[in-house]
């Protein structure tokens, strides 16, 4: 194999450090990663990582850790606002998949990641914001907030949905998706009331008012956050920092929703929750990209960088991933030296038409989860039971679930 050129990755998230570890590991190529925040950032909140993202984070070696501090799972499950079962999904199966489902706190994946870099002696420099992007024929060199400058063949911006990679080498803006999300996180499993006993967890509920899931978050299953996504007037980013730090409105919003008509358990979790607990989070959209490359392809994003949208499909962070590990193959071509414009081109076509159909499918979810009037309502939970009486537990989603990000190589 040829020499592979020195690559620079900008965003220690999550699909960043799954590049460069996937690099090292599959194919001995080294990089850099350049993070914006001044250390491991412990924000965020609970994820759920169906097979086709969990494939990726056992090839890259973290799939241990990460396990033993989430909750695996296979069936979720569905029912109405009135407990009446809709179906259930065999979201994780090792039988079909190889892999179980896992719930789990998103800094804990990137902490299992940053650590697996450095136990490889891959660098990451931490406080690094990234100011100027210039791009040469041979090389791109970075230009960071803090004067320092590198230079790189290759730069992979993996710095999310408000990129600033994305911003040096094209005009696009973030919008807001119309969606947000209400999670609590840290419940005791032991607490919620009786009437969850007739509920199997972890569950999917829907109602005329909207969508709230429950679901374990620990190992033992002992513990559970609740979530609901749900649709909400735009406002500006202030305006949007400004509500979620307004504890009192945003459980307001919750209590406003999930009433009497509800399941007691659901009723009490969303009404007695300690407010201080809950976070907001606005879900904003990258428009659809005409590239994910610089024109003269020597930069390239992956992640929510090139094609964030909401996560309503559960699938963010594993679209993330997916990029990551079908990179790292499409870098590691022997002939990439000397032909990357093509394999690029062809990675990129291979993505984003699987990007196309997961962000259909999500969509679809995000309709299924808007509240309705009680006739429209009905027909949707009656479309959900539908499909599992003539998909089966599995729905017809082997497309999205077996996805093995190795078979990028049949593309070229």
């Amino acid at each position: 194999m040829s020499e592979i050129p020195y690559l620079a990755i900008v965003g220690g998230g999550i699909a960043g450090p799954a590049l460069a570890l996937s690099l090292k590991k599959h194919h001995g190529i080294s990089s850099t990663v350049y993070e914006l925040q001044p250390k491991h950032d412990v924000r965020g909140v609970n994820i759920t990582l169906a097979p086709n993202a969990v494939r990726v984070l056992q090839h890259v070696g973290v799939y241990d850790t990460v396990r033993t501090q989430g909750y695996s799972y296979e069936d979720l499950h569905m029912s109405n606002a009135r407990s009446q079962a809709l179906g259930t999904l065999l979201q994780g199966s090792p039988k079909h998949y190889n892999f179980s489902s896992l719930r789990v706190h998103r800094a804990i994946v990137q902490k299992a990641l940053l650590d697996e870099l450095k136990a490889q002696g891959i660098p990451v420099v931490f406080g690094k914001k990234l100011v100027q992007l210039r791009e040469d024929k041979e090389f791109v060199e970075l230009e960071f907030a803090d004067g320092t400058k590198a230079r790189a063949s290759f730069v992979i911006g993996a710095d999310g949905v408000h990129s600033r990679v994305r911003d040096a080498i094209m005009d696009t803006e973030t919008s807001y998706s119309g969606f947000m999300g209400i999670i609590g996180m840290g419940v005791k499993r032991e607490s919620l009331h009786k009437s969850a006993a007739q509920t199997p967890l972890p569950s999917f509920i829907f109602g005329g008012r909207g969508f709230v899931a429950v679901m374990p978050s620990d190992y033992k299953g002992t513990v559970v956050d609740f979530f609901s996504t749900m649709p909400y007037p735009a406002r500006s980013r202030k305006e949007w920092d400004e509500l979620a730090s307004d504890k009192t409105k945003v459980q307001e919003i919750l209590q406003q929703r999930f009433g009497d008509q509800w399941p007691k358990f659901i009723c009490d979790i969303t009404m007695e929750y300690n407010k201080e607990g809950l976070s907001l989070l606005p879900f904003f959209e990258v428009p659809p990209l005409e590239r994910w490359t610089s024109i003269k392809r020597r930069v390239v994003l992956i992640g929510d960088s090139a094609h964030a949208f909401t996560p309503q499909g559960g699938q963010g962070a594993a679209m993330g991933l997916e990029d990551a590990e079908t990179l790292s193959h499409t870098l590691a071509h022997p002939d990439f030296a000397s032909d990357y414009m093509r394999l690029l081109a062809a990675w990129e076509r291979h993505r984003s038409d699987r990007l196309r159909l997961v962000k259909d499918f999500t969509d679809l979810n995000g309709r299924l989860r808007t509240p309705d009037t009680a006739i429209v309502q009905w027909i949707k939970e009656m479309l959900i039971w539908g499909r599992f009486k003539w998909t089966g537990q599995l729905g017809n989603l082997q497309w999205l679930h077996g996805y093995n990000a190795e078979d990028i190589v049949r593309v070229f």
